[in-house]
């Protein structure tokens, strides 16, 4: 019996733990709120594991949506402006299009083809619902680069004006389904004006759990969204 025990304290000698910021696991890092990342305790992982209104920039949570320090912080389309990713555009005032072709709204198109300043032919521009994570409000990447593409199509509708429907899956109470769809509908208002939209084009509402149809996981994944209605 002494002879095991020796052997069993020379094995847990060998085997000592890991200090602050090293880890093997969450739990060596759960103390301080982080979360183990590649051996190394890290505030989070991905943005989801941040505040509201926060980003996962580089295992640290920094104020702002989409924030970024450099373009490889932001998705391909993208590039960093004002540490904020924002669409990456063909053209600008200090970037001209090639001959016979004009920028409009940030991309170089026929001059032929260039619409009127003075042409408002009203609503053109076809949104793809924006999907959430169960009982989350924050927006994916996926769902950042849907909105930033149908930012760059209200630029070109200029006064048409929208509702921002909130939705979620029948899980839990009406009550709290509707204020969880007010939510993700606040957060797709904040993220457009903060891409350009004027604020006042975007009102918000929630339907809650009113439409949803889903019966299992999958389905229930296509009721957590935010759809965009027209207004007059």
């Amino acid at each position: 019996m002494g002879a095991l025990l020796a052997m069993f304290a020379a094995f847990v000698a060998g085997c000592p733990g890991v200090e602050y910021p090293n880890c093997r696991g969450d739990q060596d890092c759960r103390q301080r709120r982080e979360l183990c990342v590649n051996g190394r305790c890290q505030q989070c992982r991905t943005t989801q594991d941040c505040p509201a209104e926060n980003t996962c920039l580089r295992n640290r949570c920094v104020p702002g949506l989409n924030a970024c320090e450099g373009d490889n912080d932001c998705l391909v389309n993208q590039r960093c402006e004002n540490r904020r990713c924002v669409p990456r555009t063909e053209c600008d005032p200090a970037r001209a299009c090639p001959s016979g072709r004009a920028c409009v709204s940030g991309r170089c198109v026929v001059e032929a083809e260039a619409p009127d300043p003075e042409d408002n032919r009203g609503r053109l521009c076809q949104f793809e619902p924006i999907y959430f994570g169960f009982d989350r409000e924050d927006l994916e990447p996926t769902a950042r680069a849907s909105l930033a593409r149908a930012a760059q199509c209200l630029e070109r509708e200029r006064n048409s004006r929208y509702v921002l429907i909130g939705r979620s899956d029948p899980r839990g109470t009406a009550e709290y389904n509707l204020a969880l769809g007010e939510r993700r509908a606040r957060a797709v208002q904040r993220y457009m004006t903060a891409l350009g939209v004027a604020e006042a084009r975007l009102a918000v509402s929630s339907e809650g759990m009113e439409a949803a149809q889903g019966t299992d996981e999958q389905s229930w994944a296509r009721d957590r969204r935010v759809d965009f209605r027209p207004r007059d």
